[in-house]
């Protein structure tokens, strides 16, 4: 086998920013060939994805978001650790992913693995960066909004919303930090974009109450209705009281109005 430099393992180090340790390794493994070497490191990270660390949860992370023209995406990846999900390297490596899914137009993460990262998969790039953390990585989601103006508000890589509509971006921007702040999380814009089984289930759980079972069996309808109206009001984002910048008692949808805006979405994502 021929000798391995410092220069090489300098170079290695520069291309997969994997410790020099690990880079030698690699070198020594495949002859001193870089390109060999770079395959042989995201072979291991694969191997540590599907091997010791399949198992493992991943319950941090970090969200990044990318806000283009007209379109804005947000990319969280998982890690097992929080020391992990705020480290730099880790969080440039969800804004890469997120500038991939904003150029390509992906909007899931199966459409964005159908795409390549610096000449790699995106299995294989996380792969490498699995090699470099040395803890398990995945893609988690893929967000993607796309309106006349989008703007949206990342609270440290933890929660990251996106918001689409028409009139003062700033304006928009204070929905979208009202949508990152709600308590419950809106659910959706309007009451008919409840998906039908979230309404159906809702009625059931209602129905099933004791104070509406303890009324008259041809009242009981009618109660659940009235109740569900209360959690529109609570998980539709336009019926929600405004967190920010409002008025006392107004609606996220009033709040647009007096505003002169008009929200036509929104995402949301968090760790």
């Amino acid at each position: 086998m021929p000798a391995i430099s410092a220069k090489t393992v300098m170079e290695l180090r520069d291309a997969t920013n994997l410790p020099m340790m690990k880079c030698k390794q690699a070198l020594e493994a495949t002859d001193g060939d870089k390109q060999a070497a770079i395959e042989w490191l995201r072979k291991q990270g694969i191997a540590a994805a599907g091997g010791k660390f399949a198992d493992r949860e991943t319950p941090n992370g970090s969200i990044a978001m990318v806000l283009g023209e007209g379109a804005g995406v947000l990319v969280q990846l998982g890690c097992q650790t929080d020391f992990v999900g705020g480290n730099d390297s880790f969080k440039a490596f969800a804004k890469e992913l997120a500038d991939l899914a904003l150029a390509t137009g992906a909007d899931s993460v199966e459409a964005l693995k159908a795409h390549k990262l610096g000449g790699l998969s995106i299995d294989d790039a996380i792969a490498l960066k699995i090699s470099q953390v040395g803890e398990k990585i995945v893609l988690v989601k893929v967000a993607r909004l796309a309106g006349a103006q989008v703007t949206g508000y990342n609270h440290g890589g933890k929660i990251a919303t996106l918001v689409s509509g028409t009139g003062d971006i700033q304006k928009l921007r204070q929905v979208s930090l009202h949508v990152a702040s709600a308590n419950p999380a809106p659910i959706a814009l309007t009451k008919d974009q409840v998906p039908a089984e979230v309404v159906a289930k809702e009625r059931e759980i209602l129905l099933a109450t004791p104070d509406v079972q303890g009324k008259p069996e041809a009242m009981r309808p009618k109660i659940v209705e009235g109740k569900l109206g209360r959690f529109f009001k609570e998980n539709v984002l336009l019926e929600q009281e405004m967190l920010l910048d409002a008025e006392k008692g107004e609606t996220v949808e009033k709040y647009a109005k007096r505003q002169g805006v008009v929200v036509t979405g929104f995402a949301r994502l968090n760790v």
